[in-house]
């Protein structure tokens, strides 16, 4: 996944530094077009003083003008194209591929800034997995195993946006962070989740969604570090997991 994101902001970083040159381009040109105005027609009594050689100079210079201007509205379009493409890569660097959530590395600049925050007193976290992915992969495909992980990402962005934030931290985890968090906010979290898997479920379009998650209310555990909250939660996911039915 790190590499993935490298890769994508490598790229954002070279249509940036082109976007750069363009721009620096455009200038130099406009700048060095108002030089030869500027002095054409500084000496412009010496230039009606020997007409016989000024025909060659306009068309010279039409066609320079010719070439600026036709330089320009393409330079513009290349510092539409290139602008619109970097905004791009860069957005795809902070997204999940398959899912469309916030990837590993959105994630992690989402807990640290937790680090030194006031609203962590107050923060729940609940960390997510699919139960049957592991069976569906190895028993079904892998492309079956991706089917479940976007369906289940589409239910989980849907219902969590309304509460705080989502995101896949790689591989078979999905995480929510719940700001000024307390039980009846979780577990209406969790009772919404519910609803919409069931509802999935009994459409039978596909395998189903079976979800084990732990939660962690730090206005509970009065944890002063970030890292104790996830720690935690993945603790708790591995020894003393909850099911949602």
């Amino acid at each position: 996944m790190k590499s993935e994101f490298y890769d994508k902001k490598k790229r954002a970083h070279i249509y940036k530094a082109i976007f750069t040159y363009k721009i620096l381009t455009l200038f130099l040109i406009l700048f060095l077009n108002f030089v030869l105005a500027f002095f054409f027609f500084k000496n412009i009594d010496t230039y009606n003083a020997n007409r016989e050689f000024l025909a060659p100079y306009y068309t010279v210079v039409g066609l320079r003008i010719l070439i600026v201007i036709a330089s320009i509205f393409l330079d513009i379009y290349i510092l539409k194209r290139t602008a619109s493409i970097e905004k791009r890569l860069s957005t795809l660097a902070f997204l999940d591929k398959l899912t469309g959530l916030p990837n590993r590395y959105s994630c992690d600049l989402l807990i640290q800034e937790y680090s030194e925050s006031d609203k962590l007193p107050s923060l729940g976290f609940i960390l997510m997995q699919l139960n049957n992915l592991k069976d569906i992969n190895s028993g079904s495909s892998h492309k079956e195993g991706n089917n479940l992980i976007a369906e289940f990402s589409s239910i989980l962005e849907d219902v969590g946006n309304e509460y705080g934030y989502i995101g896949r931290n790689g591989g078979n985890e999905f995480i929510v962070l719940l700001e000024d968090c307390d039980n009846t906010k979780i577990d209406m979290f969790l009772m919404d989740l519910t609803k919409r898997i069931h509802g999935y479920n009994e459409l039978n379009v596909g395998a189903p969604i079976e979800v084990s998650y732990s939660k962690v209310l730090n206005s509970l555990e009065h944890m002063d570090k970030i890292t104790d909250v996830i720690s935690l939660g993945y603790r708790r996911i591995h020894e003393i997991p909850q099911i949602l039915s």
